[in-house]
């Protein structure tokens, strides 16, 4: 009975017609004769009634002759001679086949049978939103994204051809049981170029959903489809509709003089952003609504929660590695896999006297319309590295690009021209290329065309034919063309010289490395470095699959590996552009940790090509990797005004602001990406943590609460972060209960990362509540999850706890023997330690003097003081502990990998106290004042009790 009710309600949206004429129109019984079983013009089967409206009736019918169900929709008898309602149904027809889409009901024909007329269309079984409205009431904020994202794609289609649907309503939109959207009844839609069809004496459309320009009889476009689009998520957010009035016209009269009250005010759990994109659409005036449905789209895709973290890319979570270090890795496939088996070409122009402004170009999927394999994939990166020849190009990440596709349209597999420009709308790109190449004769024919990203408007479009073995050639040629285009100002002959050079020995080569880049992306590494191989085989000499084999096996943890094939790679860099050679030698400097060499070449690379956003995030990475958190910052600011709507980059240089104590700037910056995309886990925690720093633990706890209703992982950092808050004020028990609740959630859910973390911290839980066995058994299971540098660390020192250090030290052997410095350093504090445990004060400074060498870290500061009190230095450890002060934004997540760490930094203040009081300094009570502040919420801290005494 159920299901029954909801495909009656379904078929009275359909049947009930769609403008205010129809309201007027007597209702009449169903179609005479038209009863179950009966068969119409000898095709139709009726099975039963659907609904019935004003204008007729709908049935669920058989198809006999094609054997399929239909939705059957018949004129009354009594208008079925009314030129207008004829002349309705046709528009219908008409316009609903112009429009071809998977979120628009299919109309299959117009009949006359027996008497009637009537439309056949695709048969939906599920309700329509206004049955849902009525049933279940308003839709949770996600569900109500999802909805208007598909209904949005509908629009766009629609508008594409022209269409204007001039009557969307929920009981227009349909849901069916896979919770698909289809949008319907044309019956009143129009061309843009058409007058339509309208009614004299009669609003066109339904008074309820009409935009304001509708009611005052003024022409209706795509953004009148906007505003009624506007009203459909009010509704579905609020379950109210707003102007509030006795009656349709006079809502309808209200609407044209004021705007609607924020959803968010009307109900203050729904997010801001979501707010704030109804209140877009409902705006009276059209030109300060969303232009097009696109753009409305991609506000609501920034919304949507997304499935995997994938803005940071493709790294397996199983090797742990910090999240900016896997921007790192992103950043480096972004610049290493751009071209494929191409000859060097030298420098082609002086920059301009003056600075060119930034281009950002998208390069969408070439369409291979030759069915031979080997152009699949191969042509888009030797066009864009050709492309970037020009030092004011940046070409727009197209393995991100892909990506947000797949959200744009879910299930796409190819960026087309327009899922490009809808990507290039979202993020605010320039100009889009579109190209193709097709058999012509003997030879073939390759075609480039370049276009505005939001108007579509075509500004260069170029054709070249070429025989296959030089196509790549052509590429580089129709490359520099549309470089003119953009604004290029190098002469003519040097870009066809340039163009001449950039050939390649094997188009296979470059195919096989193509298929390799899709295989990385994927993180079928094995798969990668398979075909990388296999390009290799063809073209020994090819630089890009070298180092595109190193970044892969960086990205699986590999790191000796991938230097191996970094210094292929760079054996081989003649064959690079000027552009590539510079990404390529800071790469390789970045993954060995030679921070001034990799600023080096980052440097020179920004400076000849500034339009380069890759290089700038990696030159902010190399700051951050050296530990200059202000310098990190403001290259990361240089690269986010590129691309300002790069999520991604947004959210790092909020966490370069936190870790750099910014924590006001921290906080801001990662609000705007939650504005964006209110799903991003990374975001919370770069919110969060600032707010514990700036020492308020209740906006963390509440920020916190939010992060862990997003799921598993939200959970999962989210109880990371209560823990880290709980042992922040001294509330150990409850962060014992918090970690060990955590660790199990997370095993449970196969995350053996977010495990080995929580474990980790477990055991220094044990070891603040006097636990030194309970201690020893957290850091026993988090090695068992992970050999990560932050787990080892943390576990060490529960061993030395323990007075286990031959098991601390063989840990900081195992750290030693890696290849980076960081590693190293935190071997060597381990070694401090376990000698500042047996009282060998001196010998730990020297340890810890050799750690800060290697790596100047947090950690090494904070052992250095205690170090210095032991020994009755003083005055170096207030010196070192004011440091501590002044980075504290490092201790938010000691190891730089937003694994929360801030419970550390309240001895600070402790150990400030008995420095300052060892140098007879009356302000060592005011330190002890603020750490028992802290602490006492709690009171479970082991050294709150000699503060207190101290304090006395």
């Amino acid at each position: 009975m159920k299901d029954a009710g909801r495909t009656r309600s379904i078929s009275a949206a359909t049947a009930a017609g769609s403008s205010s004429g129809d309201q007027t129109l007597a209702l009449g019984s169903s179609i005479p004769g038209l009863k179950p079983t009966t068969v119409l013009g000898g095709r139709y089967e009726i099975l039963h009634l659907l609904g019935e409206g004003g204008m007729g009736a709908v049935y669920k019918a058989q198809d006999c002759e094609v054997d399929r169900l239909v939705a059957l929709k018949v004129i009354r008898p009594e208008l079925a001679y009314s030129p207008e309602i004829l002349k309705r149904f046709k528009q219908e027809l008409i316009l609903a086949r112009q429009v071809t889409h998977k979120n628009v009901i299919r109309i299959y024909d117009l009949g006359e049978a027996d008497g009637l007329k009537f439309l056949t269309m695709e048969y939906v079984e599920g309700s329509d939103l206004k049955t849902l409205l009525r049933e279940q009431g308003k839709f949770a904020p996600a569900e109500a994204v999802r909805v208007m994202q598909q209904v949005c794609r509908a629009l766009d289609a629609s508008h594409s051809e022209g269409v204007i649907h001039r009557d969307l309503k929920p009981s227009n939109v349909m849901l069916n049981k896979q919770r698909k959207v289809l949008v319907m009844d044309f019956g009143l839609a129009r061309t843009q170029d058409s007058n339509g069809l309208t009614f004299t004496g009669a609003l066109v459309g339904t008074p309820e959903y009409m935009a304001p320009e509708q009611a005052k009889g003024q022409p209706v476009d795509a953004q009148s489809d906007i505003y009624a689009a506007g009203l459909i998520f009010y509704e579905l957010l609020t379950g109210k509709m707003p102007y509030p009035a006795e009656s349709a016209l006079q809502s309808l009269m209200r609407r044209t003089q004021e705007r609607a009250v924020p959803v968010s005010q009307l109900d203050n759990s729904v997010p801001r952003v979501l707010s704030g994109i109804v209140s877009r659409c409902l705006e009276p005036e059209r030109r300060n609504r969303y232009q097009n449905a696109a753009e409305l789209l991609a506000d609501l895709e920034a919304y949507q929660p997304s499935g995997a973290q994938s803005s940071t890319g493709v790294l397996r979570e199983r090797v742990a590695v910090p999240r900016l270090y896997k921007w790192l890795t992103i950043v480096l496939a972004t610049a290493l896999v751009a071209t494929a088996g191409v000859t060097a070409w030298r420098k082609l122009f002086r920059a301009p006297e003056g600075p060119h402004a930034t281009v950002s170009v998208l390069v969408s999927d070439f369409e291979n319309k030759t069915s031979e394999p080997v152009f699949d994939g191969t042509l888009e990166p030797a066009f864009t590295v050709a492309l970037e020849g020009a030092p004011f190009i940046t070409s727009y990440n197209r393995d991100q690009a892909h990506k947000l596709a797949t959200r744009l349209q879910p299930g796409a597999t190819v960026l087309s021209e327009q899922l490009a420009r809808l990507v290039a709308t979202r993020e605010g790109i320039g100009t889009v290329v579109t190209g193709s190449i097709m058999r012509d004769g003997g030879t073939y024919r390759v075609s480039v065309k370049a276009e505005d990203g939001v108007t579509g408007k075509a500004f260069s479009n170029r054709s070249q034919r070429a025989d296959k073995k030089d196509v790549l050639a052509a590429m580089g040629n129709l490359a520099a063309q549309v470089r003119r285009a953009l604004g290029d100002t190098s002469p003519e002959s040097i870009q066809l010289a340039a163009a001449e050079t950039f050939t390649t020995g094997s188009l296979e080569a470059a195919h096989e490395y193509a298929v390799g880049q899709t295989a990385q992306l994927a993180g079928r590494w094995n798969d990668a470095i398979e075909h990388f191989h296999k390009a290799l085989e063809f073209d020994p000499r090819m630089g890009r699959a070298y180092a595109t084999m190193a970044v892969t096996y960086y990205n699986m943890g590999q790191v000796q590996q991938a230097g191996k094939y970094f210094q292929l790679a760079l054996a081989n860099i003649d064959r690079m552009s000027d552009r590539e050679k510079y990404r390529t030698r800071g790469g390789y400097y970045l993954l060995i940790r030679n921070t001034d060499k990799a600023i080096e070449e980052q440097t020179e690379l920004v400076k000849q090509y500034p339009a380069d956003s890759a290089g700038l995030a990696n030159l902010a990475l190399a700051y951050f990797f050296r530990r200059d958190m202000g310098r990190a910052l403001e290259e990361a600011r240089k690269g986010l005004a590129i691309y300002p709507k790069n999520i991604v980059q947004r959210s790092n240089l909020g966490l370069y602001a936190m870790y750099a104590g910014d924590f006001d700037t921290a906080i801001r910056e990662e609000g705007a990406v939650l504005e964006m995309n209110s799903s991003l886990v990374m975001a919370y925690m770069g919110t969060a943590l600032p707010q514990l720093g700036e020492g308020h633990p209740e906006q963390a706890i509440e920020t916190y609460g939010r992060l862990e209703k997003l799921g598993p992982q939200g959970a999962s950092a989210a109880a990371s972060g209560l823990a880290d808050v709980a042992l922040y004020e001294g509330r150990v028990r409850d962060a014992i209960k918090l970690l060990e609740n955590g660790a199990s959630e997370d095993l449970a859910n196969k995350n053996a990362d977010g495990a080995a973390n929580k474990l980790a911290i477990l055991a220094q839980a044990h070891l603040l509540a006097g636990e030194t066995t309970g201690a020893v058994r957290a850091a026993d299971r988090a090695l068992l999850q992970s050999k990560e540098t932050g787990v080892t660390f943390w576990a060490a020192r529960a061993y030395l706890e323990a007075n286990n250090s031959k098991r601390a030290l063989a840990l900081a052997q195992q750290l030693s023997s890696k290849l980076e410095s960081d590693p190293q350093a935190y071997a060597k504090l381990i070694e401090g330690e376990a000698a500042l445990k047996q009282g060998n004060a001196q010998d730990a400074i020297r340890l810890f003097t050799e750690s800060r060498k290697l790596a100047d870290t947090w950690m090494g500061r904070f052992d250095y003081a205690r170090a210095y009190i032991a020994s009755g230095a003083f005055a170096e450890a207030e010196s070192d502990l004011e440091v501590c002060q002044k980075r504290r934004g490092e201790a938010t997540a000691v190891f730089l990998d937003e694994a929360p760490s801030y419970f550390v930094f309240p001895a600070v203040y402790y150990y400030l106290g008995r420095a300052q009081e060892g140098l007879k300094s009356p302000v060592s009570k005011n330190s002890y004042a603020v750490f028992v502040g802290i602490k006492e919420k709690g009171g479970q801290d082991p050294i709150l009790a000699d503060a207190r005494r101290r304090l006395k």
